[in-house]
Parts: structure tokens; C-alpha cells; sequence
């Protein structure tokens, strides 16, 4: 019985000298049992390195194991039944179930349990005590009384959990740690360790169960061969600390000797590998020294040594971001298959963090088809057929909440690819008519909202009523009382078989394969299999367990999180893609290592242990041996790092990020000066300009960039040489074609034409004032709003627009009634206002919307504030009539071409035309001797202003149009008088606040606020009709936008018109809608947003993601409206009305053209 140690640095060919030692001695001693032990993810590659080296290219006697294949094989040896392992899956579930049961117990960790990621650091941490041989009577034992209260809290916290978790397998099953302890029971029977050769490789140090075990082997193999990592010159003798770069390999050494005095077996003659440059390494060049050797024995030695010259063999760039950085390494692999001959297999790429760089490997190698392997197992979380049992778990939990229903439905495996329209219509439909809750999916579909009138409502039941049935059975299981975890997940499972998902699931693995995405194949291939067999687990651990429906969803998403899906590397010859600790390297010419950026080099250590770092040392002190703190994990970095570094046999190269994927800045690593140190001729550089293109896919991409680039600045001859290849190609002329146009692309107005337009509207134009407002905005708007029928989803919430129909339906309602009651404003009491309005408000809610407004409390105070103001509106409208003589006649007035109003219809060419429709919030009507005065007003929920320059250029347009109908109507009704224009109106609606000074009466502070709510628009000259108005009018008016002096109107503090100005307007308003309905009957659907001042036409435009317009692209511009004063407009709007009327043409606006 012996040990020996085989030391060496890295690289020094440690692994070699063990296996041809290992086989020689099994060749020659072939009934000797010989075991070569390595970690677990290592056993393949080992097998298959020993195999290479057998002169009978086989592994004859020698087993090829990690600890725990070694305890299964010694049980199986002895007939010991294999225990009933819980794995960390089954750990998970276990402990979630546990933690809830306990959870009056707890103090610390009690608000902790339903935090994500909480149950798998409990997990962690019980794992750690398994391993370091902790046991909960320990934790209560060693641990002195005067600790802080927090960890004295938390040490109470696990320990409870710790004793409930043992008590609940105990007798059932064991823990995947404590296989190590049984093994450590049974070894001393077995025949196969009694003279067996044992050797270990791999290890840089043992947890305290595997040392038990080490000790063992010393008492009863043969000989035990180790090999360390470790400078042979290093000397034992003198004490370091936790800094040295060999610390672990020290300490581990240290405790193998320490057992083998304590065992009294003998001490070989270690093997020192001493060999420079290590077996490893190719010189740079003939007459230079290896830079990889000497950074082999230099690295965090700090010896002072620094390398002379350049270091041929390391490369150090930067780059802009992480995707630069991808394209540059496989630029360079590419580079090195085509000029050196090398294959992917000898070439691997390794970073800090895996989780940062891994999707965008994983993109940028398949795109440019370089094959890989990932060695990294997946989590299957976000795994289609994983994400439907958690959606359908949280429909019955949530009550078939909108989210949780969609997201089952939006798997992709319960509605087929056919179906998709139809689960598109289903969710319009839901979100537009707020259905939420399981009575309202379990009932008829039957109302309609604005936007659906294509819906074919029985083909959309049969549709829900297919999805819903399964999810029925599903929610009469988990409602029942007396539901047990077993029965539940006999419900789930149900539900995969009626939904026919393994089938789905197959499907799925046959097309990843045929499309050659090998990974994603095997992914799904595995899936299925491994959810039923979490099923059969969970039934078995906790199959009879009364737990509630948020329990149980715990407890699945426990055992989810920790199955991870593994993948066989595809191919022989492919790039191996690690990270630096776990990830085993051999035989590698060239290394990348990428991301050695602050942060993610050296490897932080991940955040969520339950003990701090200061609590770990202070448990160390009390005899309680756990995990390394961030510290010592940091100083183990380091080792990791050297290992990592000193791989490649021929060439290493480094790279990091001057930003990450978001453009936030990044620092190199220290690492990066610990090299410039070793090697002060080690400079940045940045990737090189793209050469020759090593592929169609970059060709296309050098051409794309270049074209780009040509567009702005010109071109160069070898764009121009790249250009003709891709012309002179029959399969990608169509292509370069196609980006040439995109390199120059210029917008032009281009119209579809007059027989597309006739096709989309017909040769009349129906619409409201608003569509011709939308076309003078922009053109293209009105094509997608009036053509193409585009709109916006529909939603179940109230949105400003509904604000303001509930303030306008309200208001109409109010005046409605004073009117069929016979009422007179000027003697309504207050409280009967309030009473009457009241009685509107209800009334319109009630009937408003599917009862939206009571689908939540906001919309429901919306409803309470709708009342308020509109109590101040219908008392501001009564002020204003009171101090007037006209009469409200009409309200929500509509009238539209069948009136066969001159207004409404207007002339075009032939059969063409516009027709109007409209509809006048309030109409008033004002008669004296003389005349019939009208008077239009029109209720805004916002801010809206009258603009006499908007107007001008055609975008408030409604008020004078409805005048025009108005007058029209009256002429009609009383053609012997006079009827003339008095003013048209906008009100906005508001509650405004005002400012009190001093001692304000009430009625002077309702003045102030009445002035405030003064109607603005544009009021005839005539002073009959302003008398009419306002009779009360002194200096200034409160109801009108008019200022007086000495009876003469102050047209500088008034927004005022003469009758012939207002005749002009309407024929101005006519001949800009006739305008406007050639232009869409001509097929003009121009990108041309106006901008007036701030304001601009995309400002609150629904169609930016479809209109393309964008400033940078040469064409695409604003029409700038000039800002314009009210003596600038009218002369113009006189003369087109007289122009018009000879002519029927429009003039020239003067907007300008803005880019």
C-alpha cells in the first residue's frame, strides 16, 4: 500500500505520464484491478484518451470512474440495494413542501419562501452541509450563545428546515451526497478495491467525504497515484497563505500525507515534471523562447520576470462590443482553417460568463454554419411544453386571467399553425371586451366591438370551446378539497394527453432535425420524457399530500427549475465553447478566450448564499467547515485562470468589450494587467479591416456595409470588384440589385394610382370632416386609416376618447331632458341640477361600454369625476345661455348627404364626389324681427383652440362645415328671413381652480371660474348678434371671445369675422374639401406629415412602425406650416373663395418642404 504523487505545472503532460504508467502496469499485471478516477463530466473524454493509448485499444481491466460511479459499482460488487437517491430535483420539491409546513416556525428566512430562486439556494446550502458532514445537531451544538442576533436567526431558520427535511426522507431515500457516506460504510468488504491500482486526475482538492473515502484506499489498494497541478520547485515546507497561486494544491497534498502517515502506508518517490517548455508548448519560432511557457511559470508567481520582445504565441484585442467581438473570432478561426491547415477541433473558445456571451455564440456560429458544441446544460424552463403546464397551473390559480390564458394559448402547442388567425381574433375579442375570470370564458361570446365586423362569433365559441375543454377537467380536480398531489398530477398529465402533446413534441424533434438544428432536436426529443418522469417522482415523494394550488405550482416549478437538458456533441469536428472552471480542454492549438472584462474575469461569485462571507469565517472558527468565502473564491479563480491560460499549445488569444450588448461601458479585467506585466511588448489591437470574405454570408455582408458607406461617402475599388462578382452571378444578381437600391434609396411621391383608388373608395368619398382633416395632415395616414381599414386594437379600458363621449352623451343627455321637461335654466335650483345630472351621468355609465367603467377601481373613480365635471360644465353652458337670448334646438344634431344639403354634397368631375356627415354637438337658435341667428357649439375634453391658421391650411375644418349645414337647414325651414351666422364654438371641458384673493364672495369666485371657461371660436361683427350672445358685455365678454370699448368692438382682443368674411370661409372651407377629394380620388397617399411650430403630424400617429418615415433618408420631409397672422389669412381666403367660385381650383398655401 502506497501513494505518489505525479506534480507538475500545467501543460507539463501530468495526465500523459499517469495513463502510460497506468496501462504499462495493466498490461503487465493484467488480474490487478486498476480504477482511474475523475470527475464526472470528465469520464468520457477519459475513457476515450486511454483507449487511444492502449496498445489493444481497449481499457481491458482498468474502470474508468468518478466517486459516485465507483460507490454504484462496489454496490452492485457486495449486492448492496442501490438507496433510493433524492436528486436535487426531487431535493427541490421536497424542501419546498417542507419549508411551507414550517413555515409558522421560521423567523429570518419566513417572508423568503416565495421569492424566486429562494428554494434553490436553500437547496445549495443543505448540499453544502451534506457534503462537509454538518449535521443539524451540530449546527446547534458548536454554536456559542453570544452570536449576532441575525445569524443566530438564520442558523434557528435552517436547522428547522434541516430536521424537518431529514425527518421527511428518512427511511425513503437518501440525499445524492450521503451515496459517498454509504460507499464509505460497504468499501472495506469490497474485493475490488482489496489490491487494486487506483489513480485520481482532475481534482484540485477533495470535500471532507471524499477524503474518508481517499483514506480507505490507502488502507486497503494497493497504491494510489495522484496527480497535482502544481510547480515541482515549490517548497512544501514553507507556510503561505490563501493568496498563493498553489495554495489548493498544497492543502491537498498536506492532507493526503497527513492520511497516509495515519493509515502507516508508504511513500513512493513522487515523479516531478520539471521538463521546459513543458510538453505542452511550441516554441513561438525557432529562435525565440515559448511566451506560453513563460507564462506558465510566471502567472501570479510575481516573480519580477517580464518576457522579452513580442510574445508571438498571445494576442490581446479589443473590441467595440460582444457581437464585434464573436465576428472577429470566427473570422480569425476561419483564417486558420484556410492559411494553417487547423480544423475546429483544435480550437476552443472559453469566457468568464457563459450566460453573458452565449446566445450571442450561439447566433453568430450557426449563422455562419462554423460547427460547435456548448458545454453547458440547458434549463428547460423556458421550454414550450414546460411553459404550457405552468400556464395551465396559473389559469386555474389566477381564475383564467387574460395573461395566464394567453400565454397557454401562445405556446405554440395547443393552437396549430392554421390556427393562429383564429387565436389572433380570440384575443382582439378578449382584450376588447374585457373578458377576465372563468364565468365570463365559460359563457357565449355574444357582444360586438368597433373594429369586428368580419367576426364570425360561432366559429369563434367552437374555437374557445376546443381550447377550454381540457383546462375544464384540469380546474374540477384542483378545485376539489380533498385534491392530493397525486391526483393533481394525474389531472396535468390528463391534460398532456388530451392535448396531444407528446405527439406535438415528437413532431417537433423530427423538424429541428430536418432542419438541422441538432441541439434544439435533442432537446425536444428529451423533454417529454423527463416531465413524466418529474411526475413520477413527485407522486412517489409526495403523492399523498393535501397542499393548496399555489403550493403545488411551487413545488413543479422546484423540481423544473433543476432539470437541465445535456446535448452529445454532434459532430467529431467542431469548436468547443466553455467557461473557465468547468469546461475540459484537451489537445487545443489555439484558445479564445473572450469577455476578459472587469466583472466577468476573475468569475464573481454568484450572489444568493445564505451566509455572508463574515458569518462563514465566524462559523469556521466554531468548527463548522463550509464552502470557501468570496474571498478564497477569488484567490481560486486565479488557479482556474492559470489552468485556463495555459491550454493552447499553440497560440492564445484574448479579447474583451469596450461595451456590452446595451452600449453601457465596460473595464478590461486585472487579468489584462497582469499580463502587459509578464509581457510588456503586449499591445491592444483591434480587429483588422474585413479582408477577402471567407463566405458567401460575409461577402454579402461586406457588400451590404460597403453600399452603405458608398451611399454617404463613395465607394473603392474593391467594393466595386465585390459589386461585379455579386452581378456576375446568376443566384445573387437579384440580391445585389436589391441592395444597390437600399444603398440610394430615395423617397418619391408615388400615388396608387386612380383605378386602385376608385377600387379602395369609389368614386365618392364617404366620410366625416375628421377623414379630410387626416388626409391634410398626412396623406399616407388617411391611405391606412380610409383605404387599407388599419386601426389600432381595440381595448376594454376607458381611453381619452371615452372620457370624452361620457362628457358629451352626459351633457347631451342634461340638455335633452331641460328640453322634454319644459324647464327654464334661468330658474333651475342647484340641488336640481345636481340631481339631474346625476341621474345623466348614471344613466350613460350604466349603458357605457360593457360596464367597463366597473371593471376596476380607477375607472370606477373616473365615473365619480365624469359627474363632477360634468356638473360644472352644465352650470358653466346655463351661465352662458342665461346672460344671452339664444335657445338650445338641437343636440347631438346629425345630418349627412342623404339631407341633400349643399354642405354635405359637393362636386367633383363626372360621377364624382364628396359626402359629408357630421353630427353638431348643440345647435342654438336666436330669433328678433329681422333675422334668425345661429349659433354652433361643439364640446372638447381636451385643450382645443380655434385656429384660424389651421384652418387655413386644412385641419380644423368641422366648425365651419357644421355652420354651413346649419345655416343651410334654417335657410330651408324659414325662407322668408334672414339667417345669419352668429358664431361657431368650441367648449372645452374642465373644473378649473382658481386663484381666491382676499375676501371673494362666492359669486365672484364663480365669475372668475366662468370667465375661465369661456367658450373660444370665431363670433360674427354684427353687434345685434354679439348683443344676442352676450347682453351683459361691458369691457370684456365671459362667454365669447369678444372685447368691447365704448360699444366698438376691439378686434385686436377679439376673434371676430364680418358676414362676408364668414361667407368666404365656407366657400374657402368647400373648395379645400373639393381639393382634397381629387387628391384621394387621384390615388396621392404621400408621406408628408405637416409640422406646425412643435406640433407635428406623427406626434399621436398610430402607423409609425408601417410608414417608413424617417428624416435621415433623403426625400422624407416635413410640410413646415408658416406661422401666420389673421391679416396674412383673410386676404388669401377671400380671394381663393372668389377664385373658386370662377375657377373651382385651390391656391397655392405656401407651405415649405422641410428634410
Amino acid at each position: 500500500m502506497s501513494l505518489q504523487f505525479i506534480l507538475g505545472g500545467s501543460g507539463s503532460g501530468k495526465t500523459s505520464r499517469l495513463y502510460t504508467e497506468l496501462i504499462r502496469q495493466s498490461v503487465n499485471e493484467p488480474d490487478t484491478q486498476y480504477f482511474a478516477i475523475v470527475p464526472e463530466q470528465f469520464t468520457m473524454q477519459t475513457q476515450k484518451e486511454i483507449v487511444s493509448l492502449h496498445p489493444s485499444f481497449g481499457v481491458m481491466n482498468i474502470d474508468i470512474v468518478s466517486f459516485k460511479r465507483l460507490a454504484y459499482r462496489i454496490f452492485e460488487e457486495l449486492a448492496v440495494v442501490n438507496p433510493q437517491v433524492l436528486d436535487d430535483m426531487g431535493k427541490s420539491m421536497v424542501l419546498r413542501k417542507v419549508a411551507a409546513d414550517k413555515k409558522k416556525s421560521l423567523v429570518f428566512y419566513k417572508e423568503h419562501l416565495s421569492k424566486a430562486g429562494f428554494i434553490s439556494q436553500l437547496k445549495s446550502m443543505l448540499s453544502e452541509l451534506y457534503q462537509y458532514g454538518i449535521t443539524p445537531d451540530m449546527l446547534k451544538e458548536k454554536i456559542p450563545e453570544n452570536l449576532s442576533p441575525v445569524l443566530a436567526q438564520k442558523l434557528s431558520d435552517i436547522t428547522v428546515v434541516y430536521e424537518g427535511f431529514k425527518d421527511y426522507i428518512e427511511g425513503k431515500f437518501i440525499t445524492s451526497e450521503e451515496i459517498l457516506d454509504v460507499l464509505c460504510k460497504v468499501l472495506p468488504k469490497s474485493e475490488l478495491i482489496k489490491n487494486s491500482v487506483i489513480t485520481l486526475d482532475g481534482y484540485t482538492g477533495f470535500t471532507p467525504v471524499q477524503y474518508r473515502i481517499l483514506e480507505l484506499f490507502f488502507r486497503y489498494s494497493k497504491k494510489v497515484m495522484i496527480t497535482v497541478t502544481m510547480d515541482p520547485a515549490v517548497n512544501m515546507s514553507r507556510k503561505t497563505g490563501v493568496q498563493e497561486l498553489f495554495y489548493m494544491s498544497r492543502q491537498m497534498i498536506k492532507k493526503l500525507n497527513d492520511l497516509a502517515m495515519e493509515t502507516g502506508i508508504s511513500r513512493e518517490k513522487d515523479i516531478l515534471l520539471t521538463d521546459h517548455p513543458a510538453v505542452r508548448f511550441v516554441k513561438d519560432t525557432d529562435h525565440s523562447p515559448c511566451s506560453l511557457d513563460f507564462l506558465e511559470q510566471n502567472l501570479y508567481r510575481y516573480t519580477g520576470r517580464s518576457f522579452i520582445g513580442q510574445p508571438e504565441s498571445i494576442h490581446l484585442y479589443q473590441t467595440r462590443n460582444p457581437s464585434e467581438e464573436i465576428a472577429f473570432v470566427i473570422r480569425s478561426m476561419e483564417e486558420n482553417i484556410r492559411k494553417n491547415g487547423l480544423r475546429y477541433r483544435d480550437m476552443a473558445v472559453i469566457t468568464g460568463s457563459l450566460s453573458s456571451y452565449a446566445n450571442e455564440m450561439i447566433h453568430q456560429f450557426q449563422l455562419n454554419h462554423v460547427p460547435f458544441f456548448l458545454d453547458d446544460k440547458k434549463s428547460i424552463l423556458k421550454n414550450p411544453m414546460v411553459e404550457l403546464i405552468r400556464a395551465a397551473i396559473e389559469i386555474v390559480q389566477k381564475d383564467f386571467s387574460y395573461e395566464s390564458v394567453f400565454r397557454y394559448i401562445r405556446t405554440g402547442l395547443v393552437v396549430s399553425q392554421d390556427q393562429t388567425d383564429q387565436a389572433d381574433r380570440l384575443e382582439n375579442y378578449v382584450i376588447a371586451m374585457g373578458i377576465r375570470g372563468f364565468k365570463k370564458w365559460n359563457a357565449e361570446f355574444e357582444g360586438w366591438y368597433k373594429g369586428a365586423r368580419e367576426l364570425n362569433l360561432l366559429e369563434l365559441n367552437q374555437f374557445k370551446a376546443e381550447l377550454m375543454e381540457p383546462l375544464h377537467h384540469l380546474r374540477e380536480e384542483f378545485k376539489r378539497e380533498d385534491s392530493t398531489v397525486k391526483t393533481m398530477t394525474a389531472a396535468v398529465t390528463a391534460l398532456l394527453m388530451e392535448t396531444g402533446i407528446e405527439e406535438k413534441m415528437i413532431g417537433f424533434e423530427k423538424k429541428f432535425q430536418e432542419m438541422g438544428e441538432f441541439a434544439l432536436a435533442k432537446e425536444y426529443g428529451q423533454v417529454y420524457g423527463l416531465v413524466m418522469d418529474l411526475f413520477d417522482r413527485l407522486a412517489g415523494l409526495l403523492g399523498d399530500e393535501h397542499v393548496s394550488r399555489r403550493e403545488y405550482g411551487e413545488i413543479l416549478d422546484a423540481g423544473f427549475a433543476e432539470i437541465k437538458v445535456g446535448v452529445i456533441p454532434a459532430a467529431v469536428d467542431r469548436v468547443v465553447v466553455g467557461d473557465i472552471t468547468r469546461t475540459r480542454l484537451d489537445h487545443i492549438k489555439v484558445l479564445y478566450f473572450v469577455g476578459v472584462n472587469d466583472g466577468l474575469v476573475p468569475v464573481k461569485k454568484e450572489k444568493g448564499s445564505l451566509f455572508t462571507d463574515r458569518e462563514r469565517e465566524f462559523l469556521s472558527n466554531h468548527e463548522i467547515e463550509l464552502a470557501p468565502t468570496s474571498m478564497e473564491e477569488g484567490f481560486r479563480q486565479r488557479f482556474y485562470l492559470y489552468l485556463a491560460l495555459t491550454k493552447p499549445e499553440k497560440e492564445l488569444v484574448l479579447s474583451y468589450a469596450a461595451m456590452d450588448g446595451s452600449g453601457k461601458s465596460m473595464r478590461p479585467s486585472t487579468l489584462i494587467g497582469e499580463l502587459k506585466k509578464l509581457f510588456p511588448g503586449l499591445k491592444e489591437q483591434a480587429p483588422g479591416e474585413a479582408g477577402v470574405p471567407l463566405n458567401y454570408r460575409e461577402a454579402k455582408s461586406q457588400l451590404a456595409d460597403g453600399m452603405r458607406e458608398c451611399g454617404k461617402n463613395g465607394g473603392d475599388l474593391r467594393l466595386l470588384e465585390l459589386l461585379k462578382a455579386f452581378l456576375s452571378s446568376p443566384d445573387h444578381k437579384e440580391e445585389a440589385r436589391q441592395l444597390v437600391e437600399a444603398a440610394f434609396y430615395v423617397y418619391q411621391q408615388k400615388g396608387i394610382g386612380k383605378a386602385a383608388a376608385k377600387a379602395l373608395y369609389g368614386s365618392v368619398i364617404n366620410g366625416s370632416v375628421t377623414r379630410m382633416e387626416q388626409y391634410a395632415s398626412c396623406a399616407y395616414a388617411h391611405f391606412l386609416s380610409y383605404g387599407l381599414e388599419l386601426m389600432e386594437r381595440q381595448e376594454y379600458e376607458l381611453a381619452a376618447m371615452d372620457i370624452g363621449n361620457l362628457f358629451h352623451d352626459s351633457i347631451d343627455l342634461w340638455f335633452a331632458r331641460m328640453k322634454e321637461e319644459g324647464r327654464d335654466f334661468k330658474t333651475l335650483t342647484e340641488e336640481e341640477r345636481k340631481t339631474m345630472v346625476h341621474e345623466c351621468v348614471t344613466r350613460v355609465t350604466e349603458e357605457y361600454g360593457n360596464t367597463v367603467l366597473k371593471s376596476s377601481a380607477r375607472n370606477a373613480y373616473l365615473a365619480g369625476k365624469v359627474e363632477r365635471i360634468t356638473d360644472r360644465t352644465v352650470w358653466a353652458l346655463s351661465e352662458q345661455l342665461k346672460k344671452g337670448d339664444f335657445t338650445p334646438v338641437g343636440f347631438e344634431v346629425s345630418f349627412s348627404a342623404d339631407d341633400h344639403l349643399k354642405a354635405m354634397r359637393l362636386p367633383l368631375s363626372g360621377d364624382e364626389a364628396v359626402h359629408l356627415r357630421g353630427r353638431i354637438d348643440r345647435m342654438d337658435l336666436c330669433e328678433d324681427e329681422e333675422a334668425v341667428y345661429v349659433k354652433i357649439i361643439d364640446y372638447k375634453s381636451g385643450s382645443t383652440a380655434f385656429d384660424l391658421t389651421s384652418l387655413y391650411y386644412g385641419l380644423q375644418l368641422q366648425l365651419v362645415v357644421y355652420m354651413d349645414a346649419a345655416l343651410e337647414m334654417e335657410e330651408r325651414k324659414r325662407p322668408d328671413k334672414q339667417v345669419i351666422p352668429a358664431g361657431i364654438f368650441y367648449y372645452n371641458i374642465n373644473d378649473p381652480v382658481v386663484d381666491k384673493d382676499g375676501e371673494m364672495t362666492q359669486e365672484e369666485i364663480s365669475g372668475r371660474i366662468l370667465k375661465q371657461l369661456r367658450m373660444n371660436g370665431l363670433v360674427n361683427t354684427d353687434l345685434n348678434a354679439i348683443a344676442h350672445l352676450d347682453h351683459e358685455i361691458e369691457s370684456e365678454s365671459d362667454v365669447i371671445p369678444v372685447a368691447m370699448k365704448n360699444g366698438i368692438i376691439q378686434e385686436a382682443r377679439s376673434s371676430v369675422a364680418g358676414g362676408n368674411r364668414f361667407s368666404a370661409l365656407r366657400q374657402y372651407v368647400q373648395e379645400t374639401l373639393k381639393t382634397e377629394g381629387r387628391e384621394i380620388l387621384e390615388g396621392v397617399i404621400d408621406v408628408n406629415p405637416y409640422k406646425q411650430g412643435n406640433k407635428t403630424a406623427c406626434d399621436y400617429c398610430p402607423y409609425h412602425a408601417v410608414c417608413g418615415f424617417d428624416l435621415k433618408t433623403q426625400g422624407y420631409g416635413f410640410r413646415k406650416f408658416k406661422a401666420l397672422k389673421s391679416e396674412e389669412i383673410w386676404p388669401v381666403i377671400e380671394g381663393e373663395a372668389e377664385e373658386g367660385e370662377e375657377h373651382g381650383n385651390h391656391l397655392d398655401r405656401g407651405t415649405e418642404s422641410s428634410h
